[in-house]
């Protein structure tokens, strides 16, 4: 399934929902990880670019699907 064009909001909110939490933010990027140890960065932009998403959650070993479950 292809990914949705996304706020960041929209986005930290999916990943709060998996269990992330922020742990810093500088500029327009934040960085979230989760208590197994995973990070992720990601641009909290208007619009969060598709490949640019799927990069950042290949990267913190997040699922496309589990992703998708999460946002409302």
């Amino acid at each position: 399934m292809k990914l949705p064009l996304l706020a960041g909001r929209e986005v930290y909110a999916a990943l709060c929902r998996l269990g992330f939490q922020e742990i810093h933010r500088k500029g327009s990027h934040v960085k979230m990880e989760h208590p197994d140890g995973r990070r992720i960065v990601y641009p909290f932009h208007d619009e969060v670019d598709r490949h640019t998403l799927r990069g950042a959650l290949r990267d913190a070993g997040i699922s496309e699907d589990d992703f998708l479950e999460h946002i409302r």
